[in-house]
């Protein structure tokens, strides 16, 4: 009687076991289609990752984190952006000494262009602490061929 009562409430009620958290604090960000909604203050932890793609549950964590996602192979210099971690700035180092037609492009996830410069020379440093939070692409350029881009996530 007991296991027959348990099978008709969970047929009839799913919303009794619906998931629930008890949190400090959330909210959710809708942007081009797709949405994230999160809560802070959980319980657990865990990081998930697969290739190029991480998911953080559980505590707000603000970082940025820079991944460089392509590179010419061909490359007679080195390109590198730091410091890693940083909420403020990033500085995008070269070590070729003429750095003339070097270009650097900042994207959103969606592809739209956010600032485009000139490299000022072997150390450019570039703001983000204006930026909301989300996923970005950083694009180094000479003219229309693209020598390094890096993945910089912003939380």
């Amino acid at each position: 009687m007991r296991i027959m009562l348990l099978l008709v409430l969970t047929i009839c009620c799913p919303g009794l076991l619906a998931q629930q958290v008890v949190a400090t604090a959330g909210s959710t960000f809708d942007n081009s289609g797709r949405s994230i909604t999160f809560t802070i203050g959980e319980g657990v932890a865990q990081t998930l990752t697969n290739g190029d793609l991480t998911l953080t549950q559980g505590f707000h964590q603000t970082t940025v984190s820079v991944k460089s996602i392509s590179e010419l192979k061909e490359l007679d210099f080195s390109i590198s952006v730091s410091p890693n971690p940083t909420s403020d700035f990033l500085k995008i180092k070269v070590t070729k000494e003429d750095v003339t037609g070097l270009q650097f492009l900042l994207l959103d996830i969606n592809g739209k262009l956010i600032l485009q410069k000139n490299l000022e020379g072997n150390e450019t440093s570039l703001s983000i602490d204006k930026l909301t939070d989300g996923l970005y692409i950083l694009m180094i350029k000479e003219g229309p061929k693209e020598l390094k881009t890096f993945k910089v996530i912003k939380k």
